[in-house]
């Protein structure tokens, strides 16, 4: 398939900025694209997993356990690779990635994607950093939630959330309240009350499906421990 400009640009954004465009065409070869609403499962945990690069939106891959509860372990928007370790490991994902706004993907075509990440160096390379960082990442998430107090959590979901969203004030983490207790791994009565501490102190404003940041820097030093904190100067590479 010919790569829309849109595409191109996620690629850009992505790991794969550092393959020439020859061997990028190669891998977007029978990839689809999907425009997808909010709140669409792409992969359920216990399925065949998929890879996939975000291309608009923001996503979440979460666990779910025994009783229904979820809990997110990333976000991802665009540039980000989603399931690369289905390229190396055939069992069942353990997660499941959900969009939680109007979303567009790239989903590769698995058996193309493999064949070239075991014959071209550049391509095992980006995977090879790829999985680095993920792994890195998911120490941090771990760091924060096990050491992180449930007011720290909030306040990282939040800023990590409301960081996508344009290059200017408002700060806005368009999540509804239950979505933010399944990414601390809280139940949503008691994130409420975390919320309406945090509304008291000045710090945010709620509305319907969407948290408003109103002091991000004062915020930024309540983030959980462990995790990179978000800081008002956007960072544009995301």
């Amino acid at each position: 398939m010919a790569l829309e400009p849109d595409v191109r640009a996620a690629l850009a954004r992505s790991h794969f900025h550092t393959l020439p465009e020859a061997l990028t065409d190669r891998l977007g070869a029978g990839a689809m694209r999907l425009e997808l609403p909010a709140g669409i499962d792409l992969v359920t945990p216990g399925s065949p997993g998929k890879f996939m690069l975000v291309v608009g939106g923001l996503l979440k891959t979460y666990l779910i356990a025994p009783s229904g509860r979820l809990a997110t372990i990333r976000y991802a928007r665009p540039g980000d690779l989603v399931g690369v370790p289905i390229l190396f490991d055939l069992r069942p994902s353990p997660a499941g990635s959900r969009t939680l706004t109007p979303s567009t993907v790239l989903l590769f075509d698995l058996e193309r994607v493999r064949a070239l990440a075991s014959t071209e160096v550049q391509v095992a390379q980006v995977f090879n950093v790829e999985l680095s960082l993920r792994l890195a990442a998911y120490f941090a998430e771990l760091a924060g939630t096990t050491f992180g107090s449930l007011r720290e959590r909030v306040a990282r979901h939040l800023l990590d959330v409301s960081s996508d969203e344009g290059s200017g004030p408002p700060w806005v983490a368009r999540l509804s309240q239950q979505d933010l207790a399944d990414a601390v791994g809280s139940v949503r009565e008691v994130v409420t009350r975390v919320l309406s501490r945090l509304r008291e102190d000045g710090l945010v404003r709620t509305g319907d499906g969407e948290i408003e940041l109103l002091d991000p820097a004062r915020l930024a030093g309540e983030a959980a421990p462990g995790v990179t904190k978000v800081t008002p100067e956007r960072n544009p590479g995301r």
